[in-house]
C-alpha cells in the first residue's frame, strides 16, 4: 500500500471514529451545542484555510489549468441558486431554506471525499487535480455563502446582497480568505514554500488533527430522532446533490469544449465525478457560524454522506472504473 494509500484510509478511519467519538460526549451530555459552535467556527474560519493556503503555494499552478477552478466556483454558484429556488418544495422556514442552499451548493471535494474517490480511480494525479479545482473555494465562500448565510439566518439582520457581500468581507469570519489569497499569489510568482513544510509534515499534522476536530463537533450535534422529521429536505438534498449535481456538472464540463481552455481526458473526469460528491463539512460550519439550524445540518450532512457511499460510489466505480 502507497503512502497516499494509508494517509487516505487511517483518514477515514479516524473521521467516523471522530464522529462517533462526538455522538458518545453528546449522549453522555459531556459536551454539546456550545462546544460545537466553537469547534466548527475555529474550523471554517482559520483551520480549513490555512491547510488551503499551505497547500495552493505548494501546487504549480499554470494558465492552462484555470478551468478546473473556475468550473468548481461555477458549480458552486449554480447548485447555491437552483438550491434556494427548489428550498421551497422541501421546507417554509426561513433559516431551513439558507440551510438547503449551502447544502446543495457545496460538496464534500477535499481528501475525505472527492479528492480520496479520485484517488482510487487515477492515483496520484487524480488527487493533485483536486487540489487545482478547489483552488477558489474559499473566496467563493466568502463572497457568496457567507453573505447568503447571513441573509436567512435568524441572528442576522437582512440587508440587501451588495451590503452582505461587503460586509462580509470585513467580517472577521472572513479571515481565511486572505490566506488563500495569499497563497495563490506566492505559487504564483513562483516563491518556493519552505523545506521544512514538507520534512516536518506540517500538513499532515494539521490535516489530521483539524479533520478529527470538524466530525468530533458534527458528532456533539448529531440527533438522529430528527432523521424522520427532515425526511423531506433529505431526500431533496440527496436530489439535488446527485442528480441535479452531476447534470450542472456535465454542462460546464462540456462547455469548455467551445473555449480554449477545453476539459479533456483526466481534467474532464475531474470536474463530473467532483460534481456530485455528498454535501460538505463546510455546511456545517456555516450553520454553526450563522445560526442556520446547526443540528439539522449534522444530520442532512451525515445521511446525505452514508447514501453516497452506499448508492452513489459503486455507480461512480463501475461508470469511471474502467479507464
Amino acid at each position: 500500500m502507497t503512502d497516499t494509500a494509508i494517509r487516505l484510509t487511517v483518514a477515514a478511519g479516524t473521521v467516523m471514529a471522530a464522529t462517533l467519538a462526538g455522538y458518545v460526549c453528546q449522549r453522555l451530555n459531556l459536551a454539546g451545542d456550545r462546544a460545537a459552535r466553537g469547534i466548527m467556527t475555529f474550523v471554517g474560519v482559520f483551520a480549513y484555510p490555512i491547510v488551503g493556503g499551505l497547500s495552493i503555494w505548494g501546487t504549480p499552478l499554470h494558465l492552462a489549468d484555470i478551468a478546473l477552478p473556475l468550473s468548481a466556483a461555477a458549480h458552486i454558484v449554480a447548485m447555491t441558486f437552483l438550491s434556494l429556488a427548489l428550498a421551497r418544495f422541501v421546507t417554509r422556514d426561513r433559516a431551513e431554506t439558507g440551510l438547503f442552499a449551502t447544502a446543495g451548493g457545496t460538496g464534500n471535494n477535499g481528501f475525505t471525499m472527492g479528492a480520496f474517490v479520485l484517488y482510487l480511480l487515477y492515483g496520484e494525479p487524480g488527487m493533485g487535480l483536486s487540489n487545482l479545482y478547489i483552488l477558489l473555494f474559499t473566496p467563493t465562500m466568502v463572497l457568496l455563502l457567507y453573505p447568503l448565510a447571513r441573509h436567512y439566518s435568524d441572528a442576522q439582520p437582512s440587508a440587501s446582497m451588495r451590503k452582505l457581500i461587503v460586509s462580509s468581507l470585513f467580517d472577521w469570519r472572513s479571515a481565511g480568505l486572505p490566506v488563500v489569497v495569499l497563497g495563490i499569489v506566492l505559487s504564483v510568482m513562483g516563491v518556493p514554500r519552505p523545506p521544512q513544510i514538507v520534512t516536518w509534515h506540517v500538513l499532515d499534522i494539521l490535516v489530521f488533527s483539524i479533520t478529527p476536530m470538524a466530525f468530533f463537533g458534527i458528532g456533539l450535534l448529531l440527533h438522529f430522532s430528527r432523521v424522520h422529521s427532515l425526511w423531506r429536505m433529505l431526500a431533496g438534498l440527496a436530489a439535488v446533490r446527485f442528480v441535479l449535481g452531476a447534470a450542472v456538472g456535465l454542462v460546464l464540463a462540456c462547455v469548455t469544449w467551445w473555449t480554449p481552455l477545453a476539459l479533456r481526458d483526466l481534467r474532464w473526469d475531474v470536474v463530473v465525478v467532483q460534481s456530485f460528491v455528498p454535501t460538505s463539512v463546510t455546511m456545517v460550519a456555516l450553520a454553526n457560524m450563522f445560526d442556520l439550524r446547526p443540528r439539522e445540518a449534522s444530520v442532512l450532512f451525515v445521511v446525505n454522506t452514508t447514501m453516497y457511499l452506499l448508492l452513489v460510489l459503486p455507480l461512480v466505480m463501475w461508470l469511471f472504473g474502467g479507464h
